[in-house]
């Protein structure tokens, strides 16, 4: 079972293009992927997976079309990993707002909002789907 959480921290209809990114964690062939291209037309993407197979054609496909993306290797169940990704964020995109996270990854389903979620229970998830 996939598990996506939304967070949307800028209004989309008062920015101009280009000026704002938006981060997908758990970017694989079906819903990461469908959600990455269609912020593309909006916002700059960084894609997240563990494996670079996971995100390298959605990556290209939204370059070929015009959109700005950053596919990054990442484990979401690794402190270290999350704070490194975010180093190479932040040179790729200095100074860029986040307009939007999507938390796509596996696990049991719970209803909270983003920034109320328990990183035990999140860890949890993640663990679930193996």
């Amino acid at each position: 079972m996939s598990i996506v959480y939304f967070l949307t921290v800028l209004n989309p209809h008062t920015m101009t293009a280009k000026k704002a990114i938006a981060i997908i964690a758990g970017v694989g062939p079906g819903t990461g992927t469908a959600v990455a291209k269609r912020f593309s037309s909006i916002y700059n993407v960084i894609v997240l997976a563990r494996n670079p197979d996971s995100y390298k054609d959605a990556v290209e496909e939204i370059e070929k079309t015009g959109g700005s993306a950053l596919g990054l290797s990442v484990d979401v169940t690794n402190e270290e990993s999350v704070k490194d990704a975010f180093k190479v964020m932040e040179k790729k995109f200095p100074g860029l707002p986040l307009a939007a996270g999507v938390f796509n990854v596996g696990g049991k389903f719970v209803k909270r909002p983003f920034l109320e979620q328990d990183p035990d229970q999140m860890l949890s998830n993640l663990k679930a789907n193996g």
